[in-house]
């Protein structure tokens, strides 16, 4: 292939690269006699346990007490400690802003940039590109991986807002959403299972309350001989809580490396709902299990959206915002349908047809 037609076909690819949709199967057009190229939308890996505490609900649970009674002795002082109230805790990951949701995506996704992930029996499989540090993780003292990552605000701002030119206030914003976002604490409790030989099984109980990333931040100045200053360097260093890892190795779901951009595109603005990136997700873990055609009531979907305003009696409202989500599904190619319908008791479900093919 000439230089021209290298540079023609590259210029084709930049042209078709941020379509959204099904048609992610990129087929770059060849010269005589050359094999036929074709690309197919790089991934990373999200781990699972992640997703699952995001999208939990207390639908149908028992009453919040409850919860707190049932907590181990150290969680309960650990909630104290922070002045909550033992009826107000929630398990999960919940309540997050829209804001909060879209910096997720650009930590998992330089997550995966960042690391080693070529190869999953090797100890730095998606842990950072500073190494990692372990900490306690449930019980039978397990330990679990902390990932950790050097970068930039720069670098982190440009990822979240998936402009190739920023400003001071948008480094500003992704600074004050990422310090909000390391002072909140979430109560994460989930059973991770790990498989052995004929048909044996070991079962990990997990239970923390803790933040789910640490940050701190330093300089580094280089003076010359003469004392005076050459260079100056400022990074982030992010630290993972564990759950961003946990068994990545085998229970994890794939995401397009430009998910966010192409969830903008598809919501016709930057400005996503904290509702659209929760139904993504949960179709996202849907389509992972490949149950392509699940279905699920109206309620209780409400409820895993947004469930905060359910309680609050903002039905309308997560209504409104969920029919927006799911056009704004089939737009990005992850939702072919959707119908509602009456289930047994005359409860309104929903029935999803997912693209098998999304990537």
């Amino acid at each position: 292939m000439s230089k021209k037609e290298a540079k023609n076909n590259k210029n084709i690819f930049n042209d078709i690269s941020g379509l959204t949709g099904i048609d992610k199967e990129i087929v770059i057009p060849i010269a005589k006699g050359q094999k036929e190229k074709r690309w197919k939308t790089q991934q990373y890996k999200r781990s699972g346990h992640l997703v699952d505490q995001i999208l939990k609900t207390s639908y149908n649970k028992d009453n919040q007490l409850t919860l707190f009674d049932s907590l181990n002795d150290t969680t309960k002082i650990k909630i104290k400690e922070n002045g909550i109230e033992g009826k107000l805790v929630v398990e999960g990951i919940r309540d997050l802003s829209a804001s909060e949701h879209k910096l997720i995506d650009a930590i998992c996704n330089l997550l995966g940039k960042k690391s080693q992930i070529t190869d999953a029996t090797k100890e730095d499989y998606y842990t950072g590109n500073i190494g990692y540090d372990l900490i306690p993780w449930g019980d039978h003292n397990n330990k679990e991986k902390a990932p950790k990552l050097s970068v930039s605000i720069y670098e982190l701002t440009k990822e979240y807002t998936t402009k190739k030119n920023i400003g001071g206030k948008d480094v500003e914003n992704v600074m004050d959403i990422l310090t909000k976002l390391s002072n909140k604490r979430f109560l994460l409790r989930y059973t991770a299972t790990i498989r052995g030989k004929n048909g044996s099984r070991k079962e990990i109980k997990i239970e923390k309350y803790s933040p789910l990333l640490d940050i701190t931040h330093f300089n580094i100045t280089k003076y010359n001989s003469k004392n005076v200053k050459t260079n100056e360097k400022k990074e982030t260093i992010i630290q993972l809580n564990p759950i961003f890892r946990h068994q990545i190795e085998t229970k994890y779901i794939n995401y397009p490396i430009d998910i966010t951009d192409r969830t903008q595109k598809a919501y016709g603005s930057k400005y996503v709902s904290s509702i659209t990136y929760m139904l993504r997700d949960y179709l996202l873990r849907e389509l992972s299990s490949k149950r392509y055609n699940p279905e699920i009531t109206m309620e209780r979907l409400y409820y895993i959206l947004a469930e905060k305003w359910m309680k609050e009696g903002r039905k309308k409202k997560v209504k409104e915002d969920t029919e927006k989500a799911l056009e704004t599904m089939k737009k990005l190619g992850l939702l072919i349908s959707y119908e509602i319908k009456k289930g047994v008791y005359g409860e309104d479900k929903i029935i999803f047809t997912l693209n098998k093919d999304f990537e």
